[in-house]
């Protein structure tokens, strides 16, 4: 099939993907010109994720090879956070078990180093839920435990989100028991904004997997 950019062109290997990478290619170049930085940065980050997914869905690993280059245009360390621990997921999914550990570790490095409060705890929720789902493709127990060790910074509402989602990473009993763990969680939250927030990311959550389905490995 004939490139359609040099930087991107070689990935496409369907008709069906064309019109994808040609709206990505769009949205990067878009992107570039956004001067305010934080802007930029996560407008970058939303690609990176989109990136990562197309990949992913289209088993298409050569997709990948962008984002590193995508990555140094991003400025804003919450932002690079979140791009980094799509982007180790998706080495994961791919086999490439050394770099995906060492994107998370980076993404670990970088979130202590936020500081603004708000934005650190996001951070922390976004490396927590990407060493859990290394943890699942990867059979690396200990990432479930770093991930559970992030609830420490996390705020209720935060915790609650994460026990539901590290629920679908771990064996089908233990699933269950953090599952309740997060109802428990939910109904101590005062706000009750906050507490319909998060009963309502429980619900989601649940909507997504099955707990007799997760690794009973």
């Amino acid at each position: 099939m004939k490139r359609v950019k040099d930087d991107l062109g070689s990935i496409i290997d369907a008709e069906d993907n064309l019109p994808r990478m040609l709206l990505i290619e769009e949205a990067i170049d878009a992107a570039l010109e956004i001067r305010e930085e934080v802007a930029k940065s996560y407008a970058l980050s939303d690609i990176i994720t989109t990136i990562t997914d197309l990949a992913r869905e289209t088993n298409n690993e050569n997709a990948l090879n962008r984002i590193e280059h995508l990555l140094e245009d991003i400025t804003n360390l919450g932002a690079k956070v979140r791009a980094i621990c799509y982007y180790s997921v998706a080495l994961a999914d791919f086999g490439y078990k050394e770099k995906a550990e060492q994107m998370l570790i980076k993404a670990l490095n970088l979130s202590v180093r936020i500081k603004d409060d708000f934005d650190q705890r996001d951070a922390f929720l976004e490396v927590a839920t990407a060493a859990a789902d290394l943890a699942f493709l990867l059979g690396r127990r200990d990432l479930i435990k770093l991930a559970k060790g992030l609830a420490e910074q996390l705020t209720k509402e935060q915790i609650v989100y994460l026990k539901g989602y590290l629920a679908q990473t771990v064996p089908a009993e233990e699933g269950l028991a953090l599952f309740r763990e997060a109802i428990t969680t939910g109904e101590s939250i005062e706000n009750p904004i906050s507490r319909s927030k998060a009963f309502l990311d429980l619900a989601n959550l649940l909507a997504s997997f099955d707990l007799e389905e997760t690794n009973d490995d």
